[in-house]
């Protein structure tokens, strides 16, 4: 039988002791199977002080929180991370902002986002977010560009710019139960990210602890001039809902099935020269444009029909469609609403939260 020197018995004792200690300290460090995504910033050395923030206002996902306990936790951190910020009001935001432009004839986020904060931050930040979305959802990428019309970013595909969710069936978005957690990449104003981070993980986490709240965030649009995903990947198909006019209250909806000549016609978008997503300093969630064939068509960015008055019917129908309870968070949250501002006629811009202007 083979015999080992004392010194040779403590060396693979203290390996051994090294081995699993180091496990340990690895299993904590990294992403333990079970517990959910949190919101971070990919690249967390351009912007130290917008990564420690968040770090710091995290939420809390205590085993059997109450929908109380984590309205109370959501509200506390609300409240540090604009301590954290030195604000007030969220609309400083904007104020700094246009203030570190200069007064440039036109904003420009292409312009914006490689300026630096006075704290050392650099102003544009990507950052992966906790989203649930539908069992057959494929990731898609996207782009954006200081250009005049989405086909051109399309086209080209000037800069990536984070990436988004298709689901294409109704019925697979629908089904909650089997919605799976993931994350989606968007552009941010690195002072705001903490902000934004907050929003999306409380919506995320509401889903953690109740299937039923689960929201499909597929489409997070921010930070950018003009956006949008490839025109190159070929036809499309996706299913909407089309109503009876485009104003009443009335539902009983129809379900079409759009043919699109490009995933471009249906994720794009060009915000104009005083709009807070060339700041960086606002969010449209699950923005979409089914404009073919339909009346109305659900859940369409723009409408003007008081069907969408009713959050919670209108989620029933496509669970796409925010619910009213996130419209609240947004307001603890100090957000602008779509219920509080009209820009076209009476139309209402539904997936739109911002700093606001004044």
């Amino acid at each position: 039988m083979r015999t080992f020197s004392l010194s040779a018995r403590i060396f693979w004792f203290l390996l051994l002791i090294c081995l699993v200690f180091g496990t340990g300290r690895q299993s904590l460090a990294g992403d333990s199977p079970g517990l959910p995504p949190r919101p971070q910033l990919v690249n967390p050395q351009r912007a130290p002080q917008a990564a420690r923030i968040l770090s710091q206002v995290a939420l809390r996902y205590d085993p059997g929180m109450t929908s109380q306990a984590r309205d109370r936790d959501f509200l506390e951190k609300v409240t540090l991370a604009k301590k954290l910020l030195s604000i007030n009001q969220l609309v400083d935001l904007r104020r700094q902002s246009l203030a570190l432009l200069n007064n440039r004839e036109e904003p420009s986020w292409e312009t914006f986002r490689n300026l630096i904060w006075p704290q050392g931050d650099r102003v544009g930040v990507l950052m992966n977010v906790p989203v649930w979305v539908p069992s057959q959802a494929r990731r898609v990428p996207a782009y954006a560009g200081f250009e005049k019309h989405w086909q051109t970013v399309g086209l080209i595909q000037p800069r990536p710019s984070g990436y988004i969710w298709f689901a294409g069936k109704l019925a697979d978005i629908n089904d909650k139960p089997n919605y799976r957690a993931e994350r989606l990449q968007v552009e941010v104003n690195s002072r705001f990210a903490p902000l934004a981070a907050l929003f999306l993980e409380y919506i995320f986490r509401e889903g953690w602890y109740d299937v039923n709240k689960r929201v499909p965030l597929v489409v997070v649009r921010s930070a950018e001039d003009t956006w949008s995903v490839s025109a190159h990947g070929g036809p499309v198909l996706a299913e909407c809902l089309s109503f009876a006019d485009q104003e009443s209250a009335t539902f009983d909806p129809v379900l079409v099935q759009g043919y699109f000549e490009s995933m471009a016609e249906l994720h794009h978008g060009r915000h104009v020269p005083a709009s807070n997503h060339r700041l960086g300093l606002a969010m449209d969630l699950n923005d979409f444009n089914y404009k073919k064939d339909v009346v109305d068509g659900n859940p369409n960015a723009v409408s003007n029909a008081l069907r969408h008055y009713n959050r919670e019917a209108m989620h029933r129908l496509d669970a796409r469609n925010l619910p009213a309870w996130i419209y609240k968070a947004g307001k603890w949250l100090g957000f602008r609403i779509p219920q509080e501002w009209l820009y076209t006629g009476f139309s209402a811009d539904w997936p739109h939260f911002d700093v606001g202007t004044k």
